[in-house]
């Protein structure tokens, strides 16, 4: 029995591992003596001791220790407000016979203090989210960053320890088959603000529609990668909207207590699994019906690096060269830079952004293979890499201005992304933008002068224009307006779309309105003008290559 213990122990915790403001302030109180770092883990080797503090809510308990103070503030709010709220009542009544007990929500800087805390047994070196452990009611959290990813993973996260732990001792003793795959992270992605999840994974679920390649229910329940969170998440949506929204929990309760069975959806829905996984993809094909009769453009084109995994984050070189991220190694991401037919790596730490110096003979990226998010240097005539000691904390991207003198960096510093101006040797020159939105992808107009970047407004992500003293709103389209690119010529383009579809568009700065141009069924992720064309990163078949295109 012992060992059938651990069994279902491993396996729920590897299960449950993931990828407005009117509270009052509250005074975090010191732990002393309480044995809290014990409940987390003994700390094994920091640079730094933590001191643990604790911030009590309605419903939750959060720890967390310095420097995470506005952290644990905005986090508070949005279990309370937004998370638990959302949650919870469609769920109370699993907990008739068992009262809801206060989950403790444990707070992390980066996932180099979570993994030398020893909070889990999980290993969490190719994310930075979180776990939800279901046995002892508990989750552990990560600094994410963005706003827009804290909520999401907030609510993910909660979601299920809300709706599973009331089956824990089921789970535990074997008296049951489990939750499926898709019933688990689809109510977890269905819960979660629409504007919080990751917009690649509905892109993913448009491009098997179009191509009639749904996955069976078996294989969305494997739940490894964005194309079966979004299977999941749309499921639990038709459900929802077909039977209703009070209807989840019923079949939550029904499937961990009668079976994953066609015989208990006949009772629930009439329809065998078969059935509603049917009627469910045919309803499919009218929601991403907008493009869906154009041509395609990956059936009459080439990718330019055909031999490469997933690719990302396009740039060229002023002599021409293309620069691109790829999943080639195994890694989240590496480095390329191709020149003709040569393609080389330019460095052996994984990367999540960078930008090329005007002058294109250096570089700066950013990575957080040390298990924090920094900067550094890449003198690319000799490839030597050297750590910027910078005085903006916590990067997520960076912009290089065409005078070479000044960066773009977007930093959480506070729980959001903000916008800042630094020297290329690391030193801050001002703040850009640091409302309490997310403020990301900055790009240069020509004359350095001027900047565009995009935050969320009314639940759609829109272009803003910075002139250098003042910030005012582009667009206002009930789309999103994403990846922003200044041409050379001073053209503005951008992605513009929404449910998984998006397209090239150009920017019209004086009345504020994007006019795509791309005529093909593909979902657009990135692009790049060249001076007679463009390089566009496609999405189709779960991969995401780069093509050349002329409009």
């Amino acid at each position: 029995m012992k060992k059938k213990h651990r069994f279902y122990l491993s396996v729920i915790s590897l299960f449950c591992l993931c990828l407005f403001w009117t509270l009052p302030a509250r005074s975090a109180v010191e732990l002393s003596n309480t044995g809290a770092e014990y409940r987390f883990g003994q700390v094994k080797a920091l640079s730094r001791p933590l001191h643990w503090k604790k911030l009590t809510t309605a419903h939750f308990e959060i720890y967390f220790y310095q420097g995470l103070e506005e952290l644990a503030e905005r986090s508070g709010r949005i279990l309370e407000e937004e998370a638990f709220d959302r949650v919870f009542p469609d769920f109370r009544r699993l907990y008739t016979l068992h009262p809801y007990r206060k989950i403790r929500v444990i707070l992390f800087a980066s996932r180099n203090e979570y993994q030398n805390s020893q909070a889990s047994g999980l290993s969490l070196t190719d994310t930075s989210e979180g776990v939800a452990h279901i046995l002892i009611n508990r989750l552990v959290v990560i600094g994410q960053p963005t706003f827009r990813d804290l909520r999401g993973v907030l609510t993910h996260e909660i979601t299920h320890l809300i709706t599973i732990g009331p089956f824990k001792n089921n789970l535990l003793y074997g008296v049951t088959e489990g939750v499926p795959g898709w019933i688990a992270e689809g109510l977890a992605e269905y819960y979660m603000p629409a504007e919080t999840r990751f917009p690649n994974r509905e892109v993913a679920l448009r491009d098997v529609v179009l191509r009639d390649a749904v996955d069976s229910l078996n294989t969305i329940s494997m739940v490894s990668g964005n194309l079966h969170y979004a299977e999941a998440w749309s499921l639990i949506d038709y459900i929802a909207r077909k039977y209703g929204q009070d209807q989840l929990v019923v079949m939550l309760e029904a499937v961990v207590k009668q079976g994953h069975r066609d015989q208990t959806f006949r009772r629930l829905f009439d329809r065998s699994l078969q059935e509603l996984w049917t009627d469910w993809r045919e309803e499919l094909k009218e929601i991403y019906q907008v493009g869906a009769d154009l041509s395609s453009y990956i059936e009459e084109n080439e990718p330019i690096f055909p031999d490469y995994l997933d690719q990302s984050m396009v740039k060229v070189g002023p002599g021409g060269e293309i620069f691109f991220l790829s999943t080639q190694q195994g890694r989240i991401y590496d480095l390329y830079r191709a020149d003709g037919a040569e393609v080389q790596p330019l460095t052996d730490r994984t990367v999540f952004a960078y930008d090329l110096a005007p002058d294109g003979r250096q570089l700066v990226f950013l990575s957080d293979q040390e298990g924090e998010r920094r900067l550094y240097h890449l003198e690319l005539t000799t490839g030597v890499v050297t750590p910027i000691v910078s005085e903006i904390t916590n990067p997520i991207e960076v912009a290089w201005s065409p005078q070479g003198d000044r960066l773009a960096v977007v930093a959480n510093l506070k729980g959001d992304a903000d916008l800042f101006l630094m020297a290329p040797d690391g030193r801050s020159l001002g703040v850009i933008a640091d409302s309490l939105q997310d403020e990301t992808a900055p790009t240069w107009a020509p004359d350095g002068q001027h900047l565009i970047y995009v935050t969320p407004h009314e639940q759609y992500d829109q272009l803003y224009l910075w002139n250098g003293q003042t910030t005012r709103q582009l667009t206002r389209d009930h789309q999103h307006h994403r990846h922003p690119v200044w041409n050379g010529d001073g053209k503005v383009y951008c992605l513009v779309g929404d449910h998984g579809y998006y397209r090239p568009a150009v920017v019209d700065l004086t009345v504020g309105s994007a006019e795509p141009f791309w005529l093909h069924r593909e979902s657009v992720l990135e692009f790049i003008p060249l001076e007679d064309a463009f390089l566009v990163t496609l999405y189709h078949d779960q991969k995401a290559q780069v093509y050349r295109f002329l409009p």
